[in-house]
């Protein structure tokens, strides 16, 4: 058993402790495998059609369906959503996330910047002491300004590649119709100030690099304890148990 997938299910499991008292609320669901768990665990306590989701990719919306899921909004993010769940490539210690993996970068973060509550699942190896240390920054960019926006990353002394399909031949194509550019900067000291600079790009429309924004990290750990760090600087150590979360320590 791969032990990082069996970290990000207990992580799932707390997660769904938490939101499963609140039937009727709308989620909004990140993409990528991490989230696939989630749903799952969801759909294994029989409680996957007590939402209303708020899909950010065809992926997710697919994984939703094929677990139950009736009740999913694919067009239009609402301006009001009760919780975010989604993953992260990379964690810096103040909870500064680096994303868009699955190439869906924009609309994770309109829906996030939508939610009140946000809750990150991960396991310990996406903890990093710097943003940008293991992964390359993703870009959103649309279609017509690639090659001028390549050039402008140029200038600013970036290696940038747009991300190649391994399934079709070409570039990899987010739902919104655009391209993904994935720019090696190195270690973030600043990723606020990165993130600004990239996004003043003509023809971005939204990077990887997600600043601290109220997140809830859940983090399964390799030992198998949950650790979760909390919007108020608080760290709790859980164990997942047969019925669920047990507290070990704050």
């Amino acid at each position: 058993m791969d032990p990082k997938l069996e970290a990000r299910r207990r992580a799932s499991i707390y997660v769904a402790d938490l939101v499963e008292s609140c039937a009727n609320c709308s989620i909004a669901m990140g993409s990528g495998s991490t989230v696939k768990l989630f749903i799952e665990e969801l759909s294994r306590r029989g409680i996957i059609n007590i939402y209303r989701y708020i899909s950010t990719s065809l992926d997710t919306s697919i994984a939703l369906r094929r677990a139950g899921a009736r009740n999913i909004e694919t067009a239009v993010c609402p301006e009001d959503v009760d919780v975010y769940v989604d993953s992260a490539d990379e964690i810096d210690p103040r909870l500064n996330l680096l994303k868009g993996g699955g190439a869906a970068l924009f609309r994770e973060k309109i829906a996030m910047l939508s939610s009140r509550r946000r809750i990150i699942i991960a396991d310990e190896t996406k903890l990093v002491e710097v943003l940008g240390s293991t992964r390359p920054v993703p870009l959103e960019v649309e279609v017509y300004s690639l090659y001028y926006v390549m050039r402008e990353l140029r200038k600013l002394g970036y290696e940038a590649n747009y991300r190649e399909s391994h399934s079709k031949l070409g570039p990899v194509v987010t739902d919104n119709g655009n391209i993904v550019i994935d720019v090696k900067t190195g270690p973030l000291r600043n990723p606020e100030e990165v993130d600004r600079i990239l996004k003043s790009i003509e023809g971005v429309v939204s990077t990887g690099i997600f600043p601290y924004n109220g997140y809830e990290v859940v983090v399964g750990m390799l030992s198998g304890a949950v650790k979760v760090f909390k919007p108020n600087g608080g760290i709790e150590v859980v164990s997942i148990g047969n019925r669920g979360v047990n507290p070990v320590h704050s």
